[in-house]
C-alpha cells in the first residue's frame, strides 16, 4: 500500500463527509454517543472503521496502475495514527487487482478470513456507487443483510422525509398511470403499490408492473435502481445550483492584487477554466434532467409505455452519469467552503489557493469522450 497525503487527512476529517468522502474517523469517534456498536459499524475490521473513503480523481500514473481506462476511482486511506493526522496514511484503491492481498497484508488479517471477505465486499459495493451523498447510502444500505448504523448517513428526519416524499410522489405517478388508475376505486392500489416500490423494489408483488412495462426482471430491478438514484438527483439539483453559483462569485472575489502581473494573468487563466469545467459539468446534469423530464412526462401525459420502458433501461447510466456530475461539483464546492471558512474571500492568501485550484480543475475536467458526448 502506497504511504502519502501527508497533512491532507486532517483536512479530509475537518472537511467532513461530503458527496465524495466517507469520513470514518469521525463517526467513529462519536460511535458511543450516536449509539453505534460493532454489529453496525460499516466494517468489520477495526482499523477499516478508522479510515477515510475517497472518490479519487486519478493522475495520469494512476491510471496506467489501474488499466488506464478509468478516470476516476475509489481509495480507501487508513491513517498512521489516528490521534495524529499529520504523520499521513497508507492508502490503496478498491480497484486495485491486489487489494485482497495488499490491505489483509496491511491489517495482518487473512484473506480466507469471512469477516474479512465481507469488508473487501462491502468496499466494493462502494466504489460501485457514484457518489457518497448520504441518501444514496441509505438507501444503498436500507436493504443490507448486514445493516449500518443511521450515523453514517448524517441525515435528519426533515431531510430524508422530504427526499422520500418526492420520490415516492413520483412513483406514485407512475404506478397510477400505468396501472391506468385514474379513478378513485383503483387509487388505493396504486398508492400500495408505490408504497412497494419505494421501500423494496424488489418484492414479488411488482410483477405486474414489470409485466405493464414489458420490461425482464433484470431490466426492471436495475431500471428502478438507477430511477430512485435519478430521482434523488432531481430533488438535488437545486442547492447544487446555488452551491455552484456561490463558488463561482466567491472565487471571482479573491484579491489578486497581492500578486505580480505574471501571477495575476495565470489565476485568471486558471480561474476562468475552473468556471468553464463547471459550466461544462452542469450542463451534462441539466441534460440528462431534460431527458428523465421528456420521457416521464411522456408516460405519465400520453400513456407511453414505450418512452418509460426506454427511460428505464437507460436509468442506470443515467444514474451514474448524474451522480459522478453532481458529486464533482458538490465535492468542488464543499472544499472551497471549508478553505474560505469565515475569512473574506478578498483577504484570503491567494497563494495558498494554488494547488486547491489544480485540485479543482482535476475534479472537474471532463475526459475527451465525454465531452464530445
Amino acid at each position: 500500500m502506497a504511504q502519502n497525503t501527508f497533512g491532507k487527512l486532517k483536512l479530509l476529517k475537518s472537511g467532513g463527509s461530503t458527496s465524495r468522502v466517507i469520513d470514518l474517523l469521525s463517526v467513529h469517534e462519536c460511535a458511543g454517543p450516536l449509539g453505534m456498536t460493532s454489529k453496525t459499524a460499516m466494517f468489520n475490521t477495526k482499523r477499516l472503521n478508522t479510515s477515510f473513503i475517497v472518490k479519487h480523481t486519478l493522475r495520469p500514473w494512476e491510471r496506467e496502475q489501474l488499466s488506464g481506462a478509468r478516470i476516476s476511482a475509489t481509495k480507501i486511506i487508513i491513517p498512521i495514527s489516528e490521534r495524529n493526522l499529520d504523520t499521513g496514511g497508507h492508502s490503496i484503491f478498491v480497484e486495485d487487482p491486489a487489494l485482497d492481498e495488499k490491505l489483509s497484508s496491511h491489517l495482518g488479517v487473512s484473506r480466507a478470513l469471512p469477516r474479512f471477505r465481507e469488508d473487501i465486499t462491502r468496499l466494493r459495493e462502494l466504489s460501485k456507487l457514484p457518489s457518497f451523498d448520504p441518501y444514496l447510502l441509505f438507501d444503498h444500505f436500507r436493504l443490507d443483510k448486514r445493516p449500518v448504523s443511521d450515523a453514517y448517513f448524517e441525515m435528519n428526519e426533515r431531510e430524508l422525509g422530504a427526499i422520500s416524499e418526492f420520490v415516492a410522489g413520483q412513483i406514485n405517478l407512475l404506478v397510477r398511470r400505468a396501472m391506468n388508475s385514474d379513478q378513485d376505486g383503483s387509487l388505493s392500489k396504486a398508492r400500495k403499490l408505490a408504497s412497494t416500490l419505494f421501500e423494496d423494489h424488489t418484492s414479488s408483488k411488482l410483477d405486474v408492473l414489470r409485466l405493464a412495462l414489458n420490461m425482464s426482471t433484470e431490466q426492471y430491478r436495475d431500471g428502478v435502481n438507477g430511477w430512485k438514484g435519478t430521482l434523488y438527483y432531481c430533488w438535488r439539483a437545486g442547492s447544487c445550483n446555488t452551491e455552484l453559483s456561490e463558488f463561482i462569485a466567491s472565487l471571482k472575489q479573491l484579491n489578486l492584487g497581492q500578486l505580480n502581473a505574471s501571477d495575476r494573468d495565470e489565476y485568471r487563466q486558471a480561474m476562468g477554466g475552473l468556471a468553464r469545467l463547471a459550466g461544462q459539468r452542469w450542463a451534462r446534469v441539466q441534460n440528462r434532467l431534460s431527458q428523465y423530464h421528456e420521457q416521464f412526462s411522456r408516460f405519465i401525459k400520453d400513456g407511453d409505455g414505450a418512452a418509460l420502458s426506454q427511460f428505464l433501461i437507460m436509468a442506470p447510466d443515467m444514474f451514474v452519469e448524474m451522480g459522478e456530475d453532481m458529486s464533482r461539483i458538490q465535492h468542488v464546492c464543499a472544499s472551497w467552503r471549508f478553505w474560505v471558512g469565515d475569512r473574506q474571500a478578498c483577504d484570503l492568501p491567494v497563494a495558498e489557493a494554488r494547488s486547491l485550484l489544480e485540485d479543482f480543475d482535476a475534479a472537474l475536467s471532463l475526459e475527451p469522450h465525454a465531452q464530445a458526448a
